[in-house]
């Protein structure tokens, strides 16, 4: 088993690969399932913004609001219990903090954009790892004629700067109420089997409308699945990153 110091050398290593040569390694954030860092450490001032989660490296651009503070916030990693049909893991980040209209019946919404990149890391990329897909969800709720919780995002193939798709979580209180918790979406085709790097920008807004209207939230989830590349299904076996969950 892979002792801390030893996971982390690897994973700093792959960072440095990636295009990341020449930044300090203590800024570099590791997080397994459940291991949270607050959204003002990450940043910080001098912070590359780096956080790794098993063998993704996310890196957040901007976090922007008039209405929520950095310092109510956290990122947890996320790393899935069971794997997928290729004995893959899925991986991501919650955000998770306190999230509704902080000032109800105004008629303006309260909006949080989030914007980051994440990508396979070098080690993984070069065995066989790819991005295909991901997953929104969140728990929003909202109660009131007119009022909503809501999610969006756009993804972005990174390399080639194009848009991929939109994906769309929320709780319209209606009427009539409509409700979708989670969205997911699926960018991989015959032609192009798999992705190193998605930019995402994720947009998130809340408006409680009248008197008793409200909106909410405590967690938005987004996680990646991860396929191998044509052929490469022997190689990952090999290196031992199909069908086993690493742990510190």
């Amino acid at each position: 088993m892979q002792t801390t110091e030893m996971r982390m050398a690897v994973l700093l290593a792959g960072v440095s690969a990636i295009g990341f040569a020449g930044q300090r390694a203590e800024a570099v954030i590791v997080l397994g399932n459940g291991d949270a860092v607050s959204v003002t450490d990450l940043f910080a001032e001098g912070s590359d913004r780096m956080v790794v989660i098993e063998d993704k490296l996310f890196t957040f651009e901007s976090f922007t609001s008039s209405t929520f503070k950095k310092g109510d916030f956290s990122i947890v990693g996320f790393v899935s219990q069971n794997p997928n049909q290729f004995g893959l893991y899925n991986v991501g980040f919650d955000l998770f903090g306190p999230m509704g209209d902080a000032t109800p019946g105004n008629g303006q919404a309260s909006e949080l954009n989030l914007q980051y990149t994440v990508a396979v890391l070098e080690d993984a990329y070069r065995q066989g790892v790819r991005l295909c897909d991901t997953r929104l969800t969140f728990n929003g709720a909202a109660g009131g004629n007119g009022s909503y919780s809501r999610v969006d995002e756009s993804v972005f193939d990174l390399d080639a700067n194009q848009l991929l798709g939109q994906l769309s979580a929320f709780d319209f209180a209606g009427p009539p109420r409509d409700t979708q918790l989670t969205d997911w979406a699926d960018f991989c085709t015959d032609q192009q089997p798999g992705y190193r790097a998605f930019e995402v920008n994720k947009d998130l807004k809340f408006l409680a409308v009248g008197e008793n209207g409200f909106s909410s939230a405590s967690f938005v989830r987004q996680e990646f699945s991860q396929v191998p590349a044509p052929g490469a299904l022997a190689i990952l076996a090999l290196a031992g990153l199909c069908g086993r969950r690493r742990r510190a």
